[in-house]
């Protein structure tokens, strides 16, 4: 992609603090040549901002510990027990640690769809590190590749499609007196649970942000396979979701988002589900999950795999920020 007269994005470092325990680095190739990818300078205010040029690499350090964990999933609704009596980190709780920080660092970009892979269980107390490395396909397209590991092992590979918010493109505010009190207040538990501030998420520059993050809206359809396939649940390999242009869902209805699903077609193998997130009348996205037969559907004669005792039982160029984070 040529270089442009501006910046791709803008980003005031004071985002990071919204990362409680995360650390969080950015790193340019590029750094020391005549066009390095990122620009670190002072504004006006004599705040630190970051300007974007060209493609980039962020890396993302965490641990979550089984007290989060636990927490998440009573958020989430997941009656998985691998969760609780065993050691292993919910994958939707993996998914929100890949998608929020490109909602809080990057409010310009708009996500139009996620596909990740799992290629191994993620447990309590291992450090993780996701490496997102940004590609700017056009002026307007970008793709980030994220590789997820713990210690050497690689647990998930995503691809995320998304671009930048037009600048004609007008916000529709929400009126905090019609906001859903207790979906709002749930939707600050799941943050509390990933140890990332809420009102990061909300507090956007100029207005309050009132919609589900899409890492939220990404979270669901985990827990709804669990409480719709008998056993403890099915382990998913593939997560796909499109967000497409459609509009962030408002945290006003009376219930929240309601997924919804349906298995495409028998198999031995696998069962793959379609999964809608509607809220009320309204189906605001669409995607599927590729999930292994651990688990039978709910008054089916499939036979169910007698794995989970099994995973109940296994365990297998950088400027410093003040504080834990890093940039």
């Amino acid at each position: 992609m040529n270089r442009s007269k501006t910046p791709i994005f803008l980003l005031p470092l004071r985002r990071v603090d919204g990362f409680l325990t995360d650390k969080i680095c950015f790193r340019d190739a590029k750094a020391q040549t005549p066009h390095p990818g990122l620009v670190l300078e002072h504004d006006s205010n004599n705040e630190r901002r970051l300007l974007v040029w060209d493609k980039f690499l962020i890396k993302h350090e965490y641990r979550i510990s089984k007290q989060h964990g636990e927490r998440f999933v009573d958020v989430t609704n997941d009656n998985n027990l691998i969760h609780r009596k065993g050691n292993i980190v919910p994958g939707a709780m993996t998914v929100s640690k890949i998608i929020l920080p490109l909602e809080i660092l990057f409010p310009e970009l708009e996500i139009s769809s996620l596909n990740i892979k799992f290629t191994g269980s993620a447990f309590y107390t291992e450090r993780t590190c996701n490496l997102f490395l940004w590609q700017f396909v056009s002026n307007d397209y970008i793709q980030i590749e994220v590789k997820t590991y713990q210690q050497d092992r690689v647990i998930a590979t995503t691809i995320i499609l998304g671009r930048l918010k037009a600048d004609s493109k007008q916000i529709k505010e929400i009126d905090e007196s019609i906001v859903n009190k207790e979906c709002f207040a749930k939707v600050q538990a799941y943050f509390d649970t990933l140890e990332i501030r809420s009102d990061f998420y909300v507090h956007k520059d100029n207005y309050k942000d009132y919609t589900y993050p899409l890492a939220y809206i990404a979270s669901l359809p985990s827990a709804e396979i669990v409480n719709q396939l008998s056993g403890q649940g099915g382990m998913i390999n593939i997560l796909r979701m499109d967000f497409g242009s459609y509009e962030r869902i408002p945290i006003t209805g009376d219930k929240g988002p309601e997924v919804k699903l349906a298995r495409a077609k028998k198999r031995n193998t696998f069962n793959k589900i379609m999964t809608e997130i509607a809220e009320g009348l309204v189906t605001y996205y669409r995607g599927l999950a590729i999930v292994n037969p651990i688990a039978k559907f709910q008054n089916s004669t499939e036979p169910v795999l007698e794995a989970i005792n099994k995973l109940i039982n296994t365990e297998e160029n950088t400027l410093p920020l003040h504080g834990i984070n890093e940039v």
